[in-house]
């Protein structure tokens, strides 16, 4: 990867930056502040000024994305956050550049990890009160800091020094950056459930995990209702009996429990109302009407207008409210994503996640529009480990392939699943090639909800497979190597097989015949000459006295890497050991 050249004005905001020893860069999002960030902690790593760095980001997704981010300048950094395992955070903390969550910071970097020399701050309008932020902070408090953020509010500025120091801006307006702003950027806000929450709603997919038919696709709308919209969506449909009502009666105390919050991604929303306080109009997109009225009821300071279709609203007087300069905020349902000519907007907030790219587009055209000259935001509020961010990560790939152009950074796209329940399928993959069954044991997750997971990873290219005695094995597709540790078995290629391998190609497919070197030759060849290989089907065939064994398999993944090709060549040259004379194991 090639090392990113920094600009005249981020090598001025270094200077200044390093001149101070605690200071903050304000600089619009999108115009580079983690590669100055990257650059000061390279510096202060290469002078030993600093031994040991932390950096704090307020989500996941940031902590994976800026982690990569430095990496790519060469800089030992590792992501630590509450998605991953116990024993990957343990290795986390003890990194030269720890990337963390300060809630993560607050419940085991505090016993864990070293304290650090230097601290970076990302998103530092959050170090205010009694935010995360601030306790870390507060507990960490090194003669080297720097804060990052695209705004300080004027009210909360005299706080934000007095923990990391002068505040300097570099405007929007700036010839110097101007080109290099997109129209508009996207953020990810995470709204997690309560213990409460999270109680119901495992104890919703154990249901679904059971049932079929009819059965398991109403508890499907259900969880998706409860993660997507909130408790209250899944109260409001349990309250009208029918199917739904008997399936989760024996949860009722449950589901009416007052330490269930009625709207649990309120407190995200009004969260990205304070930290992007200089907005002008926001819209907010929500799918249930009563979700919408809450919402409203609970944000009067903004003037909100509603916006339900006309059964429930006058239109024509909605949106005559809605241009007005007094009201900020418009709330609106499906009825607002089409045929409605609403007025400008510069903060688009998606509270309900669709991952229909139709939908998703016309939603950012409410956003994408000829202004004023500012820059624009989305934000993304997504419930973590749930149905609701599988459905914004598809959201997003699928926008991306209809040529949308994303405002969420290099990368941001595919990093953005590490929210996902997926994201611990890798994991453990990562440690441990594996069955689906195994998998599911390991993560204590059903198992068609495994399935799921493997099925998307496996399409968007994290994932490979070989086939062993115990059927398909599944690891991570970039770490060819994995599968050796465990079934080196069952990819040691025997001696006297004769194989007949079909190879799918961009242009052509091709069929492949002989031994192991002929085959494995011919195909890391073909690889070289067309790039990648769309999917390999083997047929192999080992004769044992008068028997002859026949195994047939299929490889339904890109194979983009000789490491990868050599992978599928030892798996079917060797499966004649443990195969059987019937021998199809074709999926």
């Amino acid at each position: 990867m090639t090392r990113p050249r920094p600009r005249d004005y981020q090598l001025e905001a270094l200077e200044w930056a390093l001149s101070r020893e605690r200071a903050i860069i304000c600089m619009p999002t999108g115009s580079g502040k983690t590669l100055v960030a990257g650059l000061w902690i390279e510096r202060l790593l290469s002078t030993r000024t600093a031994r040991k760095v932390l950096v704090l980001e307020p989500t996941r997704f940031l902590v994976e994305q800026t982690a990569q981010a430095l990496k790519s300048l060469g800089l030992p950094a590792e992501p630590v956050h509450g998605s991953m395992s116990r024993g990957l955070r343990r290795r986390g903390w003890s990194a030269t550049i720890v990337v963390a969550t300060p809630e993560i910071v607050v419940s085991e970097g505090f016993q864990f990890m070293e304290d650090p020399d230097a601290l970076v701050v990302d998103e530092c309008h959050h170090t205010t009160g009694q935010d995360p932020y601030t306790l870390v902070t507060r507990r960490y408090r090194p003669r080297w800091r720097l804060g990052l953020t695209a705004y300080i509010p004027p009210s909360r500025k005299g706080e934000i020094e007095s923990y990391l120091g002068e505040v300097r801006c570099w405007s929007w307006s700036d010839p110097r950056l101007a080109r290099y702003i997109p129209e508009w950027v996207g953020e990810v806000y995470e709204a997690p459930f309560n213990d409460e929450e999270r109680r119901l709603y495992d104890e919703i997919e154990g249901l679904w995990d059971r049932l079929h038919g009819v059965e398991r696709i109403t508890l499907g709308n259900a969880l998706r209702w409860m993660a997507r919209d909130g408790p209250l969506a899944l109260r409001e449909s349990y309250s009208r009996g029918g199917l739904l009502g008997r399936l989760l009666r024996s949860l009722e105390d449950l589901i009416w429990s007052p330490r269930v919050r009625p709207a649990h991604k309120l407190e995200a929303l009004e969260r990205i109302l304070r930290d992007h306080e200089q907005f002008k109009k926001a819209i907010v997109f929500v799918d249930r009407v009563s979700i919408a009225r809450l919402v409203a009821g609970s944000l009067n300071t903004y003037n909100p207008v509603l916006l339900l279709g006309r059964r429930h609203i006058d239109p024509g007087e909605a949106l005559e409210r809605a241009k007005s300069p007094g009201s900020r905020l418009i709330i609106a349902t499906s009825a607002g994503e089409e045929g409605i000519d609403l007025p400008e907007a510069d903060l688009l907030i998606v509270w309900s996640n669709t991952a229909s790219p139709l939908r998703f587009i016309q939603r950012l055209g409410r956003l994408l529009r000829p202004g004023s000259g500012r820059q624009k935001v989305a934000i993304f509020i997504a419930t973590p480990d749930t149905v609701d961010i599988d459905s914004l990560v598809d959201g997003l790939v699928e926008a991306e392939r209809a040529g949308i152009k994303l405002g969420l950074g290099v990368d941001a796209v595919r990093r953005v699943w590490s929210l996902s329940r997926r994201r611990h399928v890798l994991e453990i993959l990562e440690e441990d090639p594996m069955p689906v069954d195994m998998l599911a044991q390991a993560l204590g997750a059903p198992r068609r909800r495994v399935e799921a997971s493997v099925k998307w990873l496996l399409d968007h290219g994290y994932l490979a497979y070989i086939y062993t005695p115990a059927g398909r094995v599944y690891g991570p597709r970039y770490m060819p190597q994995a599968f050796y540790r465990r079934y080196h078995d069952s990819l040691e290629p025997m001696e006297g097989v004769e194989a007949t391998v079909k190879v799918k190609t961009p242009t052509m497919d091709r069929t492949l015949r002989g031994g192991y070197t002929r085959v494995l030759s011919r195909l890391q060849l073909i690889l070289t000459s067309t790039g990648f290989i769309a999917g390999v089907r083997g047929q192999a065939r080992f004769r044992v006295g008068a028997i002859e064994r026949v195994v047939n398999l299929s490889y339904n993944y890109t194979i983009d890497s000789a490491d990868l090709a050599k992978l599928v060549a030892d798996n079917i040259f060797a499966a004649p050991r443990w195969g059987s004379s019937r021998g199809s194991i074709l999926p």
